[in-house]
């Protein structure tokens, strides 16, 4: 018995949006948890490559912290200006379902960071 190629196509396509869509769905917090842990893989990276001594490890870790915390500052001020500026393209009230809109996000960002 032949399937019809429609069946498999429509079987290919589901396949692929569950698949893109739980991408999608973990991206973000992977993504986040890398961030988190970028410093202690790159060190240990670097260590492996190098063979650091204590010393040099305790001195190049702060640094990659440093830089960590630097470049969360700087997404954070992104985010921020990019807020202000979509926000004054809105109707009154567009800016009102926004602000709540941006309240929980944050809300849930500072729950995914344990903040």
């Amino acid at each position: 018995m032949k399937l019809p190629w429609k069946y498999i196509l429509v079987s290919f396509l589901i396949g692929l949006l569950a698949g893109g869509s739980t991408g999608l769905f973990y991206s973000h917090k992977l993504a986040h948890e890398w961030l988190k842990r970028g410093p202690d893989m790159f060190l240990r990276h670097l260590d492996r490559k190098l063979h650091l001594d204590e010393q040099q490890k305790a001195k190049i870790y702060p640094l990659l912290v440093a830089d960590r915390d630097k470049l969360m500052a700087y997404q954070d001020t992104l985010r921020k200006a990019a807020r202000v500026q979509i926000r004054a393209l809105l109707k009154p009230d567009q800016q009102a379902n926004f602000d709540a809109m941006v309240a929980k996000h944050d809300a849930e960002r500072r729950k995914r960071e344990g903040k």
